[in-house]
């Protein structure tokens, strides 16, 4: 059983835009709320404006946290800045050295924080602990499919030259080694696997739970917004990158950008099933 030492102690952190489901909000700030083990405070950064249904769920909510004796605290910024910039604003309020990340539509499950402060307390050296996640659409006791992520460090090393090797709305960090490695770096679509990697150069411990702990909802359209050209630039830009800084060798490089660019460009699918196929792997 964990201990209730302030070591152990940490902070949720969220990020919410416009463009979010009030109802997939409720719910999700509701399965922190009946977290085994509570955050000690709860950081919410609102990206640009958003709707006066959302603004609502967020005051309901904030009373609700706030009786539970989470500190509830709202950032917002006057524009929408991204997510990237959204968590390093919000990583700034953030009092704890531990922080848990959660996503504004998905659901952690109860004993998600309690199994991952225990890893935290039994390896104090780790900097990130992950799990696996399943995902739904409509009936989040219905996945249809699940996102495996590997589990020890050699495997998530080996494997982030390929793929991003964490389940960003699963992860645990701490945020001195977060803010040693530069934070969150606006690069679109990518900005928590660039993260990652630049945690795993500097040589930290990292790991993923073996544990199914998040269901995350994803649309089955996901498909038709991760291919196409629009995808292929963004997908061509981070390879560079990572080419550019010596994440990358070249003969990887091309790998990736021959294999993960033709992916872009599948019909809608194919794409799906391609993705299932890889993510089993």
């Amino acid at each position: 059983m964990i201990e209730n030492g302030n070591d152990y102690q940490y902070a949720g952190l969220m990020s919410v835009y416009v463009n979010e489901s009030p109802q997939l909000l409720k719910r999700a700030l509701n399965s922190v709320l009946k977290q085994n083990y509570p955050p000690a405070d709860f950081i919410l950064v609102k990206d640009g404006q958003l709707t006066e249904e959302l603004e609502s769920v967020i005051r309901d909510e904030h009373q609700l946290f706030e009786r539970a004796d989470i500190h509830f605290i709202e950032l917002k910024n006057s524009k929408n800045l991204g997510l990237g910039r959204s968590l390093n604003k919000g990583l700034k309020a953030c009092k704890n050295e531990l922080v848990a990340r959660f996503d504004s539509d998905d659901l952690s499950l109860p004993q998600r924080m309690t199994k991952t402060i225990e890893w935290f307390r039994e390896h104090p050296d780790t900097a990130i602990v992950g799990t696996q996640i399943y995902e739904y659409d409509h009936d989040e006791h219905h996945p249809f499919d699940i996102k495996q992520v590997p589990i020890d460090y050699e495997h998530i090393k080996k494997e982030s030259v390929v793929r991003n090797p964490f389940n960003h709305m699963s992860v645990t960090f701490k945020k001195s080694v977060i803010n040693k490695v530069g934070g969150y770096i606006d690069v679109p679509l990518f900005e928590d696997y660039y993260l990652w990697l630049r945690v795993i150069r500097a040589k930290y411990p990292v790991t993923n739970l073996e544990d199914v702990l998040v269901k995350a909802h994803v649309n089955r359209e996901f498909a038709h917004k991760r291919g196409g050209m629009h995808y292929l630039k963004k997908e061509l830009h981070f390879q560079n990158i990572l080419v550019r800084d010596g994440f990358l060798d070249l003969p990887q490089y091309l790998c990736n950008v021959l294999i993960r660019g033709t992916i872009r460009l599948l019909p809608p699918d194919l794409l799906l099933v391609v993705y299932k196929f890889l993510r089993k792997l």
